[in-house]
């Protein structure tokens, strides 16, 4: 991964854009005097959640599939199930 080196001060001031890079996949590197003292990369559920629609689709997918199995199967055994006579 390639960062980004920034001061602490820089860091700070610019906090809320620097979150908003890091959401977009960018890495940085944080220094003070010089000296590297923090890195701020995405993080991994992140990373997750930008592939969710796909993953959600396939999910939705084989959700419907399931569904119709448990109504087959619900079918199959009211229709096995005695009839009352209700008067």
């Amino acid at each position: 991964m390639k960062y980004q080196y920034i001061s602490l001060r820089e860091a700070n001031q610019n906090f809320s854009r620097l979150i908003a890079a890091v959401e977009r996949g960018e890495a940085f590197c944080i220094t003070r005097r010089g000296h590297e003292v923090a890195r701020l990369t995405p993080s991994p559920a992140s990373a997750l959640a930008n592939k969710a629609p796909a993953a959600s689709a396939t999910t939705s997918a084989s959700l419907d599939e399931r569904v119709m199995q448990l109504e087959t199967r619900l079918d199959k055994l009211a229709s096995a199930l005695p009839t009352t006579d209700t008067k």
